[in-house]
């Protein structure tokens, strides 16, 4: 080995860790959006089984709003947000779950009614607290 990589080797180690941190901390953001469209797509795709009275597309839907809720809410917990926007994902996964419940007893407007919530909440705090921002 080169005596100037010997040297080098400390800085170099130090740019690839701070390199590392900044692409865990993008790829984190890109899995947040990539889940919020998959909020956006369910809670819309949800509405439809429960207007067909489709039970097990409307479980399937909720089950998964339910899941992806609870992300988002881990994601909210490791940034140290523990405000509205973790409320919103918490009470975004307990809509999600009782439009499970609701859909599964037959109670379609009542799931209905969890399903509206949801959609309802996710145009509400889009733009507040969604952490990628339009430049300009």
């Amino acid at each position: 080995m080169r005596p100037g990589f010997i040297r080098r080797l400390p800085a170099l180690l130090a740019l690839a860790g701070v390199m590392a941190a900044g692409q865990a901390t993008a790829d984190s953001i890109l899995e947040f959006d990539i889940w919020m469209q998959k909020i956006d797509r369910h809670s819309q795709t949800i509405l439809h089984a429960l207007k067909r009275q489709d039970v097990d597309a409307a479980v399937a839907d909720a089950r998964e709003l339910e899941r992806l809720y609870g992300l988002m809410e881990r994601f909210y917990e490791a940034r140290g947000e523990h405000d509205d926007p973790l409320l919103l994902s918490w009470d975004g996964r307990q809509r999600a779950a009782s439009a499970a419940v609701q859909a599964r007893q037959g109670d379609f407007a009542g799931a209905f009614e969890s399903a509206v919530g949801i959609a309802r909440d996710c145009r509400a705090c889009h733009d507040r607290f969604k952490p990628i921002k339009p430049q300009g």
